[in-house]
């Protein structure tokens, strides 16, 4: 009986003392961009809880963390120039502080686009996703997009983003996506207002196509490598497939970070150490089909996954392509401006 009672007292004392340790961390992610069995294997782990908060559009999640440094929210995805921004002005936390082995698994070139207030998260590049059995042959140009041929017009899903929207006129007339000249934003937004009555929505394609209404009714879109993993999971009667154009396009890093805001850092922490596990790691970027900078993780993908283009372009693909820059305020001002004109209607 004794015996009995102090095991019990023990027990009774344990999960006491998870409770009162346990956190819910509120983490601001574009829609499924973390695999579902990760979160249950921290929450499991680690007793704490995950609650995600979706957005999508960079624009909006750097509006409210620039608002209000995001008050509420522990953690966040956040591109990687964003990153270092907002690192910058103390709006997150710098990891070399709270987490001093985030480097760990990490390749160095990845670890530079987030600098010290960003985990790498996942990366890959801007293109064209389309349904294949619509669309054939598929699209090898932006031209695809930009001019798209009689049968797909009013089924061309375009999104509002100061960057990546002007990427397909941009590259088409062979500027920089990184352009400060006001000659080349006027050419591309020219082409853009064009492109305009072909469009169907500028809402992102995986939120617009997950409105039952909606579903089907793009036939290509301006979309990130892996979308048309989260398209067929949504709705896996129609096949999608992605392609990135042959004039190049932006490669693109994901960071995750803590936010300066949070008061729960410790269980932040926590996640970050358990997302940098190279099988944890390996797991999310397979399930998501979306490829990982820990370069410890790639022992626990599968060859089909490793050898997919879509996923791992080669260097042949990506020679025309670029890593996003820090534009200057005069360029923001210009791009702004177009994003607004574009979606006046929307």
């Amino acid at each position: 009986m004794k015996k009995s009672a102090l095991i019990f007292l023990m027990l009774s004392l344990f999960s006491f003392q998870s409770l009162s340790t346990a956190d819910e961390l509120v983490f601001y992610n574009w829609e499924d961009y973390i695999s579902e069995d990760v979160i249950k294997q921290f929450e499991i782990e680690t007793g704490h809880s995950i609650k995600i908060l979706v957005f999508d559009r960079d624009n909006d999640r750097d509006e409210l963390i620039a608002r209000n440094g995001a008050q509420g929210i522990d953690l966040a995805v956040v591109d990687s120039i964003a990153t270092q921004l907002f690192g910058k002005h103390k709006l997150l936390d710098s990891l070399e502080n709270l987490y001093p082995a985030y480097r760990d698994h990490i390749g160095s070139q990845w670890q530079q686009r987030c600098g010290a207030f960003g985990l790498p998260y996942l990366w890959g590049t801007l293109g064209i996703v389309y349904r294949k059995d619509k669309v054939s042959p598929p699209p090898n140009s932006w031209a695809d997009l930009l001019f798209p041929q009689e049968k797909h017009r009013q089924h061309i899903n375009m999104h509002l983003d100061s960057i990546d929207t002007l990427v397909p006129a941009l590259k088409w007339l062979g500027a920089s996506i990184n352009s400060l000249q006001t000659n080349d934003l006027k050419a591309a937004f020219k082409l853009l207002v064009e492109q305009k009555k072909h469009v169907t929505s500028y809402e992102y394609v995986v939120t617009y196509n997950a409105k039952t209404a909606n579903s089907g009714q793009a036939h290509m879109a301006l979309a990130y490598s892996g979308d048309q993993q989260v398209l067929e999971d949504h709705n896996p009667n129609i096949s999608w497939g992605y392609v990135v154009p042959k004039e190049g396009t932006s490669i693109w890093v994901d960071c995750i970070s803590i936010l300066a805001s949070s008061t729960k850092k410790q269980a932040a922490v926590e996640f970050l150490a358990f997302v940098s596990r190279p099988e944890i790691a390996a797991l999310n970027a397979q399930t998501l089909w979306v490829a990982t900078p820990n370069i410890d993780a790639y022992k626990y993908l599968s060859k089909d996954f490793l050898n997919d283009s879509t996923a791992f372009p080669s260097a042949n693909t990506l020679k025309n392509s670029e890593f996003y820059q820090q534009i200057s305020i005069d360029a923001t001002k210009i791009r702004n401006r177009i994003i607004h004109s574009l979606g006046l209607d929307q």
